[in-house]
């Protein structure tokens, strides 16, 4: 998903030590403080891990900021520059009382309109289980042994940002500047629906289980004589897939005639991106009444396990492979008659056909 972050410079303190570029004096007294402005998203979640749905940042979440100072064009990360923020980068949280603006803990202001900044980010800022190593070089953003939670539910939404480059104090000194962020992950989402509005489903359970990768390293892959702000971002050697199960957070809810998401609290399962395992299948618990309100209501637990390769697009192909940025919706269709495809518009990922399993 586009994710649009805005680095707001509006009025400022001293700079830190950490800049070391050549002839570089120092902000003036009259500097403009940077602060980071992104604004709060209309719907906030339960829980502030899990994914990051809408098309505005979340208030509740926090990110890691980098930037380089230079003279002249940009010419690279690592060419000529120095960094304007603390080597390791500088952490930004919400300001709170309902403030639009994100502060990291060291005040920062912009130099003079002679030098420029360069900016990069991830979020969140901090990770858990925490990867061997977090660093931000001239090829982007580089993990070392990123991990996914054992508990689907305190899995976060790993983001990175394009570079935003050759900004100052005079065309950005009182104005906002665009980070964009992408999805590093990719999004797992189950739905249901039903035909006949007479027969009652509860869904009380989904699983997903099988042998996943659980552990790869993240490159964003930059190309510096190439690409200097973008490049396509990778992961690379994935650990052994070993067996998981992944439960998503959601309270027990009526399957509807509308095709509906389980999109309460952390339903999205974030899985590092990969061929789909050969056993993944996710198993339903849900609960049937037929006739209900008559003499003759029957009531029926029951438990499905399907193999996720049973799934079928409206093209009839399957799904062999999960893919960075982009979410998959499997669907479970209670009682049809023929396959019904809804491919839902979203700003947030890059939306894939929704696969449909007709459950009789």
């Amino acid at each position: 998903m586009k994710k649009m972050l805005f680095l707001a410079a509006v009025s400022a303190i001293a700079l830190t030590s950490c800049v070391n570029e050549e002839n570089f004096e120092g902000p003036k007294p009259q500097a403009q403080v940077m602060r980071f402005d992104a604004p709060v998203m209309k719907k906030t979640r339960a829980n502030v891990k899990g994914e990051i749905v809408g098309d505005l940042y979340d208030k509740s979440e926090d990110f890691k900021i980098f930037s380089r100072i230079y003279k002249n064009a940009f010419t690279g990360w690592a060419n000529t520059m120095r960094d304007y923020f603390n080597a390791d980068g500088d952490v930004a949280v919400n300001e709170g009382n309902e403030s639009k603006y994100w502060s990291t803990g060291t005040t920062y202001y912009w130099p003079d309109a002679e030098y420029n900044l360069a900016f990069a980010a991830y979020s969140p800022a901090v990770m858990s289980p925490a990867p061997k190593s977090i660093t931000m070089t001239e090829n982007g953003l580089q993990i070392v042994e990123f991990q996914t939670a054992a508990d689907a539910n305190d899995q976060y939404d790993l983001m990175y940002s394009d570079r935003v480059i050759d900004r100052n104090k005079n065309n950005n000194g009182s104005s906002a500047v665009p980070l964009l962020f992408r999805h590093a992950l990719s999004s797992i989402v189950f739905s249901t629906e039903k035909e006949d509005e007479n027969v009652d489903y509860i869904i009380t359970d989904a699983t997903l289980s099988g042998n996943f990768i659980q552990q790869a390293d993240f490159n964003q892959n930059i190309v510096e004589d190439e690409n200097l702000t973008s490049g396509k971002a990778e992961w690379k050697n994935p650990a052994t897939a070993t067996p998981a199960n992944y439960e998503p957070n959601f309270t027990e809810f009526h399957v509807t005639t509308t095709p509906t998401q389980f999109t309460q609290g952390t339903s999205a399962l974030l899985l590092i991106p990969q061929t789909v395992p050969a056993d993944a299948a996710v198993t339903i618990e849900y609960t049937k009444i037929t006739n209900k309100g008559t003499e003759s209501e029957d009531t029926t637990e029951n438990t499905i396990t399907i193999n996720l390769s049973l799934f079928a697009q409206e093209s009839g192909s399957k799904i062999t492979k999960w893919e960075m940025g982009k979410r998959y919706v499997y669907r479970l269709a209670f009682g049809q008659n023929k396959k019904i495809y809804f491919e839902p518009t979203t700003e947030n990922w890059i939306q894939e056909p929704t696969l449909i399993y007709v459950v009789q």
